[in-house]
């Protein structure tokens, strides 16, 4: 039996991550499912360390990181992560792995061997560097635009964005002024180059500036609607998968 903790802030990809894991090895138990680092942290403070440990880089209030600094963890550590900037050589440590998100089941599987060929040898992490390393990412965060307006192209600063969108498979940026301009970029990749502590990607066509946010209207429990300012030209409706992440962004 592998006794398994799963710590991850996204309901269905919690459930399916479950699935998976047990279509992969049914001798695999989940002793439970979590969502944050406060959580977390007194889980393993009531609890013996289990077998297995699957974690997400990034929580809704924090870094799983910072679980690392307030409680001791020995155990096997697979983390999953949707930027694979954080797979770093840190990764390679025996005791420790990473899946890239959407998680494969194949690679969750070589995964899972990985782990049944060390499981009898010593898995105490040594995980400062990696920690460190993504710690150094901070205030190194997308700072401006340069956009195109006819001939001439100007700069935008990251903090004057209301929101960024698609519309006809072309992504676009709206100022805080209601000027919107084109990027090269698309929504997948600023989430990875954006202070996640100010914008927030609502759905696939919406990511949003927290200061520009007007007004959050509660639909039910999981259903979110947003008003911004300047107001965007559609609906900005949360996704059902990211209410509870975008609630617990909300407070931090």
């Amino acid at each position: 039996m592998i006794r398994t903790l799963i710590i991850e802030d996204e309901m269905p990809a919690a459930e399916r991550l479950e699935k998976m894991l047990i279509s992969v090895d049914p001798s695999i138990q989940i002793l439970d499912i979590l969502y944050s680092v406060e959580g977390s942290v007194r889980w393993f403070s009531k609890n013996a360390p289990p077998d297995l440990l699957m974690l997400d880089i990034q929580l809704a209030d924090g870094l799983s990181f910072d679980i690392f600094k307030q409680t001791s963890i020995d155990c096997f550590v697979i983390f999953t992560t949707a930027y694979d900037e954080y797979a770093i050589k840190a990764f390679e440590l025996n005791s420790v792995d990473y899946l890239l998100k959407p998680v494969d089941r194949q690679k969750l599987a070589s995964s899972i061997e990985k782990y049944k060929k060390l499981s009898g040898s010593s898995s105490e992490i040594n995980i400062q560097d990696l920690i460190e390393t993504i710690e150094s990412r901070s205030g190194k965060f997308k700072k401006r635009f340069a956009v195109s307006v006819g001939s001439k192209i100007i700069s935008v600063e990251t903090g004057k964005v209301a929101y960024f969108y698609t519309l006809e498979k072309s992504t676009f940026l709206c100022t805080w002024d209601d000027h919107h301009y084109p990027l090269e970029f698309s929504l997948d990749h600023l989430e990875h180059i954006l202070d996640p502590d100010s914008f927030f990607r609502i759905n696939r066509q919406y990511l949003v500036n927290y200061s520009n946010i007007l007004k959050v209207h509660v639909l039910s429990k999981s259903r979110i609607k947003l008003e911004t300012e300047p107001a965007s030209r559609d609906d900005l409706l949360v996704s059902t998968a990211k209410t509870h992440k975008f609630r617990l962004w909300l407070d931090r």
